[in-house]
């Protein structure tokens, strides 16, 4: 016999008719009259298999079988079931203990099937448990009820017998459909990975044309230099010639040969103009790849950080150049020696990405989010236990903004404001808590 879950599952009933169910065993027919409720020694022997198994669970009947020390060493569930059937045969107990934990579980039920007053009622009450699920509980109310006859109790054992192939069924195609789950969460997870790898290669890709495009904009400063003194060369030549204009016959040649050289380099100035709106433009353009590749990297800072080799995110974010590689730019970076930082808001996506930031700068981390989900009377333990604190004012209510401004106002904790949320921000500030340059 398959025992069923112990919880209320509707159940269908397959329709059975008299002639589907197997004949009685010869026994004495139970008496029809008096209130006493069966035991579960006097229940037959055919039916302690189904009580035993559906009514109690395993891990309950273990416990009930330590009780009356009967549960041997390394004794498979198998094993116990046919020690428990064996010895609900008789009184003793370890079948009182049973007893005992079946009136108590299914107490309810047996209430509500004690008005049946023939086999009838109850098989109608046993059929409406089963349909809403309650197996267990109408197995036993129904076959310790003392109206149950034999010709009912036998209707009752074949409506189980064939629920019991009915579980074993679904039993089988759940671990079909598990199996099956498995399978598609398998070939998920290799899709994630392939992801992955392919925005690691993103990223290094557009770290490399950040590099370039800063190459140009330094190629583009010195140019805008150059273009300026030309500038102030030219003015030079004009008042040059409107000097040589006034001066005498001797020095004509003289100022025609500037005022050649002037027209020269006008048309050098104007080439210069031309190259030069052409090159804002592209610094305009490089500028905009320029933030689209910061925000690739702060992506990446939400998956596991840029790989080894590739140009360091904590430089690009906080404007320091340091050595190739994540640990030279750890190097650069100041270090927290141990100090604990509260960062008050943020971005709930990116708490996890500001508590590698601290740890991996050598500080504690702690966060709180500014009164928006966290409760704000937490707020006041954590700033005592912070040494430094950070807060996006951006992303926390009024009330807490107050408070914590007032706190390090007279404690004379350290403090810094940030006006966004990203992790370029963060750093920022957390290098301003680690030089000290705080007010």
């Amino acid at each position: 016999m398959i025992p069923f879950k112990q919880k209320h599952e509707p159940v269908n009933l397959p329709e059975l008719g008299e002639a589907a169910l197997p004949e009685p065993a010869a026994a004495a027919p139970v008496p029809s009259a008096g209130s006493r409720r069966k035991r579960l020694w006097e229940l037959k022997h055919q039916h302690h298999c189904p009580v035993i198994g559906t009514c109690l669970p395993l891990d309950l009947l273990r416990r009930l079988a330590a009780r009356a020390k009967i549960l041997g060493p390394n004794m498979s569930d198998f094993s116990l079931h046919t020690q428990a059937v064996g010895f609900a045969e008789q009184r003793n107990p370890f079948a009182e203990l049973m007893q005992q934990e079946l009136e108590r579980r299914y107490n309810l039920t047996i209430q509500r099937f004690r008005p049946a007053r023939d086999g009838d009622a109850i098989y109608r009450l046993w059929r409406e448990a089963v349909a809403s699920g309650q197996v267990a509980d109408a197995l036993w109310a129904a076959w310790t009820h003392p109206r149950c006859d034999t010709e009912t109790a036998q209707r009752i054992y074949g409506d189980i017998h064939m629920l019991s192939h009915q579980a074993g069924a679904a039993h089988q195609a759940d671990v079909n459909r598990l199996k099956q789950l498995e399978a598609e969460n398998a070939a998920l997870k290799a899709e994630l990975q392939a992801q992955r790898e392919k925005g690691g290669q993103r990223l290094a890709e557009k770290i490399q044309e950040a590099e370039l495009l800063k190459r140009q904009l330094a190629e583009m400063e010195v140019f805008a230099c150059e273009r300026e003194a030309l500038a102030v060369r030219v003015v030079e030549l004009e008042a040059r010639c409107r000097e040589l204009e006034g001066a005498d016959g001797g020095q004509k040649a003289r100022a025609d040969a500037l005022a050649l050289r002037l027209v020269s380099a006008e048309d050098r100035t104007n080439a210069a103009e031309a190259r030069v709106r052409d090159l804002t433009r592209q610094l305009e353009e490089s500028r905009r790849d320029l933030v689209a590749a910061e925000q690739a990297m702060e992506s990446w800072l939400l998956l596991d950080g840029a790989p080894e080799g590739d140009a360091c995110a904590l430089s690009a974010a906080c404007g320091r150049e340091c050595a190739s590689g994540k640990d030279g730019a750890e190097a650069a970076m100041p270090r927290l020696e141990g100090r604990s930082v509260l960062c008050v808001g943020g971005r709930p996506g990116l708490v996890e990405t500001y508590r590698r930031l601290v740890e991996r700068l050598g500080g504690r981390f702690a966060h709180h989010d500014g009164g928006l989900e966290d409760n704000p009377r937490f707020l006041d333990g954590v700033l005592s236990a912070a040494d430094a604190v950070i807060c996006q004012a951006g992303c926390i209510s009024h009330g807490a903004y107050w408070k914590l401004k007032d706190h390090c106002k007279r404690t004379g904790k350290p403090c810094v404001y940030l006006k966004g949320a990203g992790v370029s921000s963060f750093v920022r500030g957390i290098s301003e808590v680690a030089e000290g340059a705080v007010e």
